[in-house]
């Protein structure tokens, strides 16, 4: 306030033509919005990811599901490397699973190098997830799932889907997942 009452009386000095233009700019310089720190109307929108589970393909004890994530924000979203998946029961508990970034662990498919996926709104990628429904202790107990907890990237947000057949691993304990990758186009 000490700053604008000086100016004043600087502007007095210097006489009364150039005081109103004086005055204006000063008010207009206090009443500007600071543009250094962004507000939560100028920060660019979170990313939208929506993430859901196809049907399982089964056969000879080899099973695979398709993951499939959308960009259902309005920007480009860009991801590297597979989906983080977690496996769960019924209750959704987390089920002691190990869970590998290389397919070629429960399948020998091709080894699939993880690229960068860009998404443009609307877009999707795809990943596989891949198991053996093999049992190969008697005497243990065999693995059914529910749902899957599946993350777009580490450190991005979970999303819980559930397969519409479940997950029958047996007692192998492991899937292995494929990194993220533009569907194919038929």
């Amino acid at each position: 306030m000490n700053t604008i009452w000086a100016a004043v009386r600087r502007t007095r000095r210097l006489g009364r033509t150039a005081a109103p233009v004086a005055v204006t700019a000063l008010l207009a310089a206090c009443t500007a919005s600071p543009s250094a720190a962004p507000t939560a109307d100028t920060a660019p929108p979170e990313p939208c990811v929506e993430i859901g589970a196809g049907p399982v393909d089964g056969a000879m004890g080899l099973r695979s599901l398709t993951l499939e994530m959308v960009n259902c924000g309005a920007r480009p979203y860009t991801v590297k490397g597979s989906p983080v998946v977690r496996v769960l029961d019924g209750d959704r508990r987390r089920i002691d699973v190990t869970v590998t970034e290389k397919s070629s662990s429960v399948a020998t498919t091709g080894v699939a190098t993880p690229q960068a996926v860009t998404l443009r709104p609307g877009e999707k990628a795809v990943a596989a997830l891949l198991w053996r429904n093999t049992a190969t202790d008697p005497a243990a107990a065999t693995v059914r799932a529910t749902y899957l907890q599946v993350a777009s990237a580490d450190g991005e947000p979970w999303q819980t889907v559930k397969p519409a057949s479940g997950i029958d691993l047996g007692t192998t304990g492991t899937v292995g997942v494929s990194p993220w990758k533009p569907p194919s186009r038929r």
